[in-house]
């Protein structure tokens, strides 16, 4: 599958695109915002980290699915309260649930105090 438009910026040097899929460049920026907020350790996310790789095949894909596998794990111990996420989760699925297929989804400004 060839890389998303928005990826084309990211190229390594031998101009293969360094994400695959939009999600992997997400998934990991996500992971940096939460530790940079305090969320959770740099220590914490690196051993959760560590444990989901070895538990996922070694391939590009399986990386990616170790880094999602991680970050879930440390939100599901707590990171971020169980409230937030189902919270944010609703949220989401409305603002799915109302966009125009082919569209981005977007959450309108207040949209998570509406959920709660």
């Amino acid at each position: 599958m060839p890389p998303h438009d928005s990826l084309e910026p990211l190229v390594r040097r031998d101009n293969d695109p360094v994400f695959d899929e939009a999600w992997q460049a997400q998934v990991l920026g996500l992971a940096d915002c939460l530790v940079r907020e305090g969320v959770f350790t740099a220590s914490d996310w690196a051993e959760t980290l560590g444990v989901t790789v070895r538990e996922q095949e070694d391939t590009t894909e399986g990386y990616y699915r170790a880094v999602l596998s991680a970050l879930e794990r440390l939100l599901d111990q707590g990171a971020v309260p169980g409230v937030e996420i189902e919270a944010r989760r609703d949220a989401w699925a409305r603002a799915y649930e109302a966009t125009p297929h082919g569209e981005p989804v977007e959450l309108q400004a207040g949209a998570l105090e509406n959920a709660k």
